[in-house]
């Protein structure tokens, strides 16, 4: 399992985050995930410094909270990334 910590979380890195867990102005929320199983890749777009921490913003229009202090996300198999999604 390879981590990867958010200061250097480059855009187009796919990781896995928990599902939706809230909203801040209408954008859903998402957290890093801990683990694998029941968890979703989503692909950094950016991140950026923030008032209360570092936000990351995915390409699907998700966002986390502000995260503080060393957050590490799990970096996603290139090959489940290249597989097909459910669609909605």
């Amino acid at each position: 399992m390879t981590t990867v910590a958010t200061s250097r979380l480059p855009a187009g890195e796919p990781v896995l985050t928990t599902d939706v867990v809230g909203t801040d102005f209408g954008l859903p929320l998402v957290r890093p995930s801990r683990t694998r199983q029941g968890s979703r890749i989503r692909v950094v777009r950016s991140r950026c410094r923030a008032h209360g921490g570092v936000v990351v913003w995915f390409t699907d229009g998700t966002k986390t909270p502000p995260i503080h202090g060393r957050t590490a996300w799990i970096v996603a198999d290139p090959e489940a990334h290249a597989a097909p999604r459910e669609s909605p």
